[in-house]
């Protein structure tokens, strides 16, 4: 059975928003969100009504789970190359989460090859300037 939270984590992916995105749109923090996420708390009405315009879904839907998500936004499929396969909620709420994850390591590595970069042009500027002192 799909929860509020479960709803609200496949809304927010649905719209490739993370949760700090969205968090500071609505100017709470982030772990505020989380516990939405994984039904440890609700939101009052006024950040009800803006997630579910945020996300382009109904409140009925947020809350019960009853309607579909209002018009545009497609029910559970994904397609890599020509193979489109329809998903459970359960698999697509999975899936957004490994991609989250994916999305997260690859920023961090990527500030990790640039830290490493930083690093060895200060050593290879390093060694020039050693270099230099030895001839004079």
């Amino acid at each position: 059975m799909s929860t509020f939270g479960k709803r609200l984590k496949q809304a927010r992916g649905r719209r490739g928003l993370t949760q700090n995105q969205v968090a500071e749109m609505l100017g709470i923090d982030f772990t505020t969100l989380s516990k939405y996420e994984n039904d440890k708390s609700q939101p009052d009405h006024q950040t009800l009504r803006e997630l579910a315009s945020m996300y382009e879904v109904s409140i009925d839907w947020l809350l019960t789970g009853d309607r579909m998500p209002t018009a545009g936004i497609p029910p559970n499929r994904i397609t890599v190359g020509d193979v489109e396969e329809e998903l459970t909620d359960e698999e697509a709420a999975r899936l957004l989460e490994y991609l989250e994850m994916f999305r997260l390591l690859k920023v961090k590595r990527e500030k990790e090859r640039r830290q490493r970069e930083r690093e060895q042009a200060r050593q290879a500027g390093a060694d020039r300037n050693a270099g230099a002192g030895k001839d004079k």
